[in-house]
């Protein structure tokens, strides 16, 4: 049984997003993932016979168990597209029988959607990282410009007045930015810093559009410049599927504003609609919320490398790394 702190949210996103998201490529059938963990939460397999520590990401399949210790809490999602938070001190046997997976008292709300997704195309993955070859790509790209674009970069953006950021490994007295669409130069701007806020006195950008915008670093005898980098603005249309769908996820997590599951939830939906920047800020938020846990940075990383941060992707690679070193010591 469950304790009285049970509640259970029913949700197609989560399942798509995330569940689907961390299958394992392995016969037997994953049937629900852990999404949120506060506190200490452990896991028995069913072939084994001791409990471990969980953490964010964690798989479960038929006859595996949950528990947690008094004043520790954990959110699972089922393949039943199901929500299940288990309370303090409670325990779950997940059954093969999805249809009663959860039989248990508790709050229900409902999401109204049609939309599934699956990040499986970012996360999937058939076994932990476990050396440093999983960098070697990244690593053989890096560092091959003096400016490199960070943000919008190869992304969906759901503004029409965005801010520009790079990093810069030369010493540059100025930079200038320039924006292009396929009609030809949109603006071009001086600035001294590595960001640019959208400029006051220029027009908002044209919805359903894609853009393109380059910086050149000026020295007192040359000029850098890096590639050019594409973003694209939502058509209308989009805009408003995109707030309906954010408004659906939110509500069915009124209780919880800032739980991990809402922002992994929100992350797999940016990341799903092509919304990388979102995406990335929900998801750094799930790392945050689950320090220990080696498949945000994982998660991270993809992204990162999605945008064309290398840097960046190196960075979250090797912190899921180090992660997945010390559960394994």
């Amino acid at each position: 049984m469950l304790s009285k702190y049970l509640s259970i949210v029913l949700t197609p996103f989560l399942f798509f997003a995330i569940f689907n998201l961390l299958i394992a490529q392995q016969n037997a059938k994953c049937l629900a993932v852990i999404t949120g963990i506060n506190g200490d939460v452990l896991i028995k397999k069913v072939n084994e016979t001791e409990f471990f520590k969980a953490s964010w990401g964690a798989q479960l399949f038929n006859g595996d168990q949950v528990k947690t210790a008094s004043n520790s809490e954990a959110t699972l999602a089922f393949s039943n597209n199901s929500i299940v938070k288990l309370g303090t001190g409670s325990q779950i046997t997940v059954s093969g029988d999805e249809t009663s997976t959860v039989k248990t008292g508790g709050s229900v709300k409902n999401i109204s959607t049609g939309t599934m997704m699956s990040l499986s195309a970012v996360l999937s993955k058939k076994e932990p990282l476990k050396d440093e070859g999983a960098m070697g790509d990244l690593r053989s790209v890096s560092g091959e410009s003096l400016i490199d674009l960070y943000a919008p970069v190869n992304t969906l953006i759901n503004t029409l007045r965005p801010s520009f950021s790079w990093s810069s490994k030369g010493s540059f007295s100025g930079y200038i930015v320039t924006l292009y669409s396929n009609k030809g130069e949109v603006w071009k701007k001086k600035v001294t810093g590595n960001q640019l806020n959208y400029p006051e006195n220029e027009k908002d950008l044209e919805s359903g559009v894609s853009y393109f915008w380059n910086v050149e670093g000026e020295t007192v005898i040359d000029i850098e410049k890096s590639g050019n980098k594409k973003f694209s603005t939502l058509s209308p249309e989009r805009k408003k599927e995109i707030a309906e769908q954010e408004n659906n996820i939110r509500k069915a997590f009124m209780d919880e504003p800032e739980s991990s599951s809402l922002h992994s939830l929100l992350g797999s939906y940016y990341l799903n609609q092509g919304l990388f920047q979102d995406a990335l800020t929900e998801f750094q938020k799930v790392s945050e919320m689950n320090s220990d846990a080696p498949m945000p940075h994982e998660v991270l990383g993809s992204l990162y490398s999605s945008i064309g941060n290398k840097d960046k992707a190196i960075e979250e690679l090797q912190k899921a790394l180090t992660l997945s070193k010390g559960k394994t010591n």
